[in-house]
């Protein structure tokens, strides 16, 4: 076997082209952090404010309880959230990725890659945490496979604390993935120790790293079907709708693995050479490599499968098209980046990205990574929210009309424009288009359900709605219209008030 899993240092000359590389890579994610608005579930994370009983969302839960609106008061109690700013977190996670791969002895070529997938500078531009994730499970496996050494036992003490830490690591990101207290992975982290002490203790004749990567994808995809069996969360879309699962499942499986794994991460190139490689391994740590890949891959586009039949059920989405407006998901698996490199280097020796196939692969994902980098996110949500924000008086409710589909995350953009939103006592509802909004307004009505609209003082129609064909409320007027540019669909937003006083 050549070459170290786990050392210190990266000696590497780089030629002309690597450095003109590596400062695009630099160019490029430093203009989308510096560029690009926070991507929506950013705006969602720093919508969360302190109450007597935890962190909520302060206008009411993403996904509603009625598919047609939202309720303030509906909001679920999480346990813990980070006030940080989700850039600066963004930055840091980008920051100790480069270390983790440093410590890992992947060289700078590959950082390099790393740093050019266009899913992590989309990611880094808009305040999302996958550079973390990546980062914290490739200090997981340094800390598992380094804990041992298989030709000299360390003894059982040492071995349970590594799995120990290794295990909570993996749980510390869900944990902050899902924003729930670690005291209630209690149960997991015991199933996740116990797991790792039996793989421990595999014999070593039974060792094939090909056989436990399968074994690996296809446990984890049976694990999460476990879970929806279960009746856990999200998951049980897998036994409500199982035939949209099921179709949604082989779409997930090309777009995660195939689109933004082999491909986005550039690891076509090698995958032939590894898969034939690791059929006749017989190396421990490359076998147990292989099965966290796998259980991890399963894993995740399983999730995926489920948020995408979940979430077109949820805003009654057109199906499937709905799989393309959420595709974006697939990143998840750049959480695989570093593992996936440590396993080609560990059975090639080192990662030859001078080869021909290596620089055809980075060729193609070059245009996404300049698209991620300089086009970044935009909205139109900004300047609607900063007309309300100079008008709107303390103690004051707005409404948006919006489709359904990611209609409360736009919601959450409002809460970040409006200027001191908690303080002034912000509230914003929303309601699909095709809701009976207009008589909730007009008759004082109040839906099960639904929060209460009798008060709202203002109302912000997406571009593409309107008051329909019966025309506006009386007593209502026209306040400023804006336009949305192209990247954001096009289309003309409008405000209108109830309060004469503030009529433009």
């Amino acid at each position: 076997m050549q070459g170290s899993v786990v050392g210190g240092g990266i000696r590497q000359s780089l030629s002309f082209h690597w450095k003109l590389l590596l400062s695009l890579a630099i160019i490029l994610n430093t203009v989308a952090i510096m560029t690009s608005e926070l991507g929506l579930d950013a705006h969602v994370r720093g919508a969360l404010v302190e109450s007597d009983q935890g962190w909520v969302l302060d206008w009411g839960d993403v996904r509603t309880s009625d598919p047609m609106g939202s309720d303030p008061n509906d909001s679920t109690v999480f346990d813990s959230v980070s006030n940080s700013s989700a850039k600066q977190l963004a930055i840091i996670g980008m920051i100790l990725a480069i270390i983790v791969c440093w410590k890992l002895n992947l060289r700078i070529s590959t950082i390099v890659i790393l740093l050019i997938n266009p899913a992590l500078i989309f990611s880094v531009g808009r305040g999302y945490y996958e550079y973390t994730y990546l980062a914290m499970l490739g200090i997981s496996w340094a800390i598992w496979c380094k804990s041992r050494n298989y030709s000299t036992e360390k003894g059982v003490l040492p071995r349970l604390v590594a799995i120990s830490i290794s295990a909570s690591i993996l749980l510390a990101i869900l944990m902050i993935k899902l924003r729930i207290n670690f005291t209630s992975l209690i149960l997991p982290l015991i199933v996740l120790i116990l797991i790792g002490y039996l793989v421990d203790q595999i014999p070593h004749e039974r060792i094939n790293p090909k056989k436990s990567l399968t074994f690996g994808f296809f446990g984890g995809i049976l694990g999460v079907i476990l879970l929806g069996m279960l009746g856990y969360g999200t998951f049980t879309i897998i036994i409500d709708e199982p035939i949209r699962f099921i179709q949604a499942l082989p779409i997930s499986v090309f777009g995660v693995v195939i689109v933004y794994g082999l491909f986005g991460m550039v690891i076509w190139p090698f995958i032939t050479d590894i898969w034939k490689a690791i059929s006749d391994d017989t190396d421990r740590t490359t076998n147990e490599l292989c099965l966290l890949i796998g259980i991890l891959a399963g894993s995740i586009v399983t999730y995926v499968a489920c948020l995408w039949a979940y979430e077109s059920i949820l805003w009654g989405s057109e199906w499937p098209w709905h799989m393309w407006t959420m595709g974006n998901n697939g990143r998840y698996i750049t959480i695989l980046a570093i593992p996936s490199y440590v396993l080609i280097k560990r059975v090639n020796g080192d990662i030859n990205w001078d080869q021909p196939k290596a620089i055809i692969g980075v060729i193609l994902i070059l245009p996404l990574s300049f698209t991620a980098g300089i086009h970044g996110q935009t909205y139109w949500t900004d300047a609607a929210a900063s007309e309300l924000s100079s008008e709107m008086e303390n103690d004051s409710q707005f409404l948006l009309i919006h489709d359904s589909t990611l209609a409360m995350h736009y919601l959450y953009t409002f809460h970040t424009y409006i200027e001191d939103v908690e303080n002034r006592n912000i509230t914003g509802h929303w309601r699909a288009p095709e809701s009976n909004w207009n008589e909730e307004i007009k008759d004082s009505q109040e839906f099960s359900l639904l929060g209460d609209i009798t008060d709202v003082e203002w109302i912000v129609f997406a571009p593409g709605t309107s008051w329909g064909g019966s025309g506006a409320i009386e007593g209502w007027y026209l306040h400023g219209t804006g336009k949305a540019d192209f990247m954001n669909g096009g289309g003309d937003w409008s405000i209108w008030t109830n309060q004469p006083a503030s009529i433009s």
